[in-house]
């Protein structure tokens, strides 16, 4: 019996820490007794000789040769899976499909007859020198076509790619979609007039329809699949591991969603609360998941796309790990994340309110206020009257109070109204006062994020006030073992069903259950170094690298921030405190030099955590020549804006003169074998 069909031996396996804690060993990644470093690198970012407008799969090996000469452990990525035209490794339209665009194209057997066009095209995207996701990714789609007909009669009958599709279940239902979004203008699949939600009997009917065009994606997705696994192979070798990054949500307009629709809620949208960065939260689009029907077919699904991700990674990062605990779940009817609650969750319920002495006008009025035209006037001051007429109607047996009109009774209607922002925005603060999220079941109620401090709570006797204050404050404390349970479960199943070693994205609002849970199941929690604080205590102190548990990953910046030369140029960066936070004397300087870099990556790599991985632009730092340009043309992605220059950084040089920079890999490895050096005996 395999180590995988056997979960129980399994995770015996995951880490084990013999008695004198010097000596740590992962099934898949190996020998781990020494202190592990490395980098994160998006690969569209890298560029050699060879690749065409886009790092490319292959590029992989070159970049992994320079890690071997910085003595790197570990190479991250983001995800590679297939985004379509969308530049956004995170909108995938496939958890399983990888994106054709890292295809090196004159590796295809075939391409020698386009040559000319392959040289062509190469030369017009390396003199843009940047990346156009857009026309690169269109471009190569279209010379592989090409490559694909003038080899059809081949590959038709080849028993290869015949096998490739019978070993790997998912590729019939993604090649179809592909096929039918191609012949539906890449419209989703709401909008196609046929086929909207298909049986498995009307995708092989599709396929056969369609066999052609099917099959050129499932030859695009072999052929991505062969040199991806080429990489991966030669980068073993070198004694580099690879770490992947698996999204926990897929688009809404993806094949899984079209094809397996029982495992999505489309209702809904997955977001993020309100935070410090965001007044209204954020509402990233994408469905969430119906765990019932996942959990009824014993997380088939999950395992499938898990056992996908192992052909290629040694480890992987569950983006977002909060979700499995709890999910900022959002009506979809609403624009932003305001609205939302955390799905599983424990409601307030008739009983426990009624009980309280509330009755049931006054919980639908904290529900759904209704308004005097003074209490209006407050909102949209001279413009009230107008503004009655138009956007509210008055309660039927109180026609002097008033509630917004249901055609105006959700963000997406008031967004999309005919009206001046000014008014959008007033009408958007009315709708958003209340104590209670709207829901289909007037016996269950969710508090709102900012319940607290709506005016209409403060129109409640002063006793129904502190009421309810008690009652929602119990509520939040109950939510922690439904939430820790929930995540157990779930993420048990993910621990288990492969030999990868797991690594946690724990950003946000973390419940107080997270940390456990993850120990428990042996994964790695994240430290950012900007964020890893004591938010409680006077002036937000930094936890001292020292205090990062062992089984972490510590890095300076991610893709979702600025890095260390950008943060330096943040107004509202506190340097001085940082400066102190990394031992530094005096006062921080105004600029960050090469010297300085070192002398904080020296800090940062002495961290307990046992994997360090920070971005390369902030090892790239580290060189005068390589650090010339503006720090916010090095950050990947702004989050909460949409196209710019977002997912769209390149590497300031190629991975050939990477690998001829002498001078930076020795800077490098000297940082990584001081930490090597260390002893591992503290846990």
């Amino acid at each position: 019996m395999s180590t995988v069909q056997h979960g129980a031996l399994f995770i015996l396996t995951i880490i084990q820490i013999s008695k004198n804690l010097n000596y740590i060993y992962h099934m898949r990644y190996g020998d781990i007794s020494t202190f592990q470093s490395g980098t994160a690198v998006p690969l569209f970012s890298l560029y050699s000789k060879a690749s065409i407008g886009i790092g490319e799969f292959l590029d992989l090996i070159p970049f992994a040769r320079w890690c071997e000469l910085c003595d790197f452990n570990i190479i991250q990525l983001l995800p590679v899976n297939d985004t379509g035209t969308e530049s956004s490794p995170y909108s995938a339209r496939s958890a399983f499909a990888l994106n054709p665009v890292f295809i090196n194209i004159q590796s295809v057997k075939g391409s020698s007859s386009f040559e000319d066009e392959i040289i062509k095209a190469k030369a017009e995207f390396d003199e843009l020198g940047k990346i156009d996701y857009y026309k690169i990714s269109t471009w190569k789609r279209a010379i592989l076509k090409k490559i694909f007909t003038s080899r059809y009669n081949e590959l038709k009958s080849s028993k290869y790619l015949s096998q490739w599709i019978e070993q790997n279940p998912w590729a019939k239902a993604y090649c179809v979609y592909c096929t039918l979004k191609s012949m539906n203008n890449e419209s989703s699949w709401k909008d196609w007039k046929s086929y909207q939600n298909p049986s498995a009997n009307d995708i092989d009917k599709l396929w056969t329809k369609h066999h052609k065009e099917c099959l050129y994606h499932a030859w695009m997705q072999r052929t991505a699949e062969m040199q991806f696994t080429a990489a991966v192979t030669e980068i073993s070798k070198m004694g580099v591991n690879i770490k992947g990054d698996i999204p926990i949500l897929i688009n809404e307009d993806s094949a899984d969603a079209w094809a397996n629709r029982n495992y999505f809620s489309m209702e809904d949208r997955a977001g993020a609360p309100p935070d410090m960065f965001s007044y209204s939260g954020q509402n990233w689009g994408f469905p969430t998941y119906r765990w019932d029907n996942i959990e009824r077919d014993d997380f088939s699904w999950w395992k499938n796309r898990l056992h996908q991700a192992s052909k290629f990674y040694h480890a992987y990062r569950i983006d977002h790990v909060l979700g499995f605990f709890r999910i900022w779940s959002i009506p979809q009817t609403e624009v932003t994340g305001i609205l939302g609650r955390f799905n599983p969750c424990i409601p307030l319920t008739w009983n426990v309110l009624s009980n309280a002495g509330f009755c049931r006008e006054t919980l639908e009025y904290l529900r759904r206020p209704n308004y005097s035209a003074n209490q209006l006037y407050d909102f949209f001051g001279d413009e009230t009257n107008s503004i009655i007429e138009t956007y509210f109607e008055g309660l039927p047996n109180a026609p002097h109070r008033f509630v917004l009109k249901q055609e105006f009774y959700s963000e997406k209607q008031i967004t999309s109204c005919n009206a001046p922002q000014a008014i959008k925005d007033a009408l958007l603060r009315v709708y958003w006062n209340r104590v209670f999220i709207p829901t289909g079941d007037e016996n269950t109620f969710y508090p709102y994020w900012y319940w607290y401090n709506q005016p209409v709570l403060y129109t409640l006797p002063e006793n129904e006030q502190q009421k309810l204050r008690e009652l929602i404050g119990d509520n939040e404390k109950a939510q922690e073992s439904l939430w820790e349970q929930n995540a157990t479960k779930l993420l048990s199943v993910l621990a288990k069903e492969t030999d990868m070693l797991v690594c946690a994205e724990d950003l946000g609002a973390v419940p107080h259950c997270v940390p456990k849970v993850l120990k428990n199941l042996n994964i790695l929690s994240l430290r950012i170094e900007r964020w890893a604080r004591n938010w409680d205590a006077p002036y937000s102190p930094y936890y001292d690298m020292t205090e990062y548990p062992r089984l972490s990953v510590c890095t300076t910046s991610c893709h979702d921030t600025s890095t260390l030369r950008g943060l330096w140029k943040e107004k509202d960066f506190d340097k001085n405190l940082y400066w102190s936070h990394a031992h530094m004397q005096g006062q921080a300087p105004d600029e960050l030099t090469p010297p300085t870099v070192r002398n904080i990556l020296t800090h940062v790599f002495s961290t307990n955590s046992l994997f360090c991985i920070p971005p390369v632009q902030d090892f790239l730092a580290l060189s005068s020549t390589l650090s010339t340009i503006e720090p916010e043309k090095e950050r990947v992605n702004i989050p909460g804006t949409v196209g710019g220059a977002n997912w769209t950084y390149r590497l300031p040089c190629s991975v050939e003169e990477l690998l001829s920079n002498k001078s930076l890999s020795f800077e490098i490895r000297k940082l990584v074998d001081v930490r090597k050096r260390r002893p591992m005996w503290k846990i």
